[in-house]
């Protein structure tokens, strides 16, 4: 399992108003997560699809390994 989260580790979910490094604010709709090491996977936005990166996201692995 796949969370999107901020510089400082929140969690962001679609809905949220996110800044991208030029200034401009945008509602997050979705995204995939990376679907092999070393993808970044991918944000949607409603201004189009994104690196994570331009917002200054990343997307981390929830999955328990207990």
């Amino acid at each position: 399992m796949w969370t999107l989260v901020d510089n400082q580790n929140n969690p962001v979910k679609p809905g949220a108003t996110v800044t991208s490094f030029r200034g401009e604010s945008v509602t997050l709709k979705g995204g995939q997560p990376p679907h092999k090491a070393g993808s970044t996977g991918r944000v949607i936005t409603t201004a189009g699809e994104f690196f994570p990166s331009v917002y200054d996201l990343k997307w981390v692995s929830t999955t328990d390994e207990a």
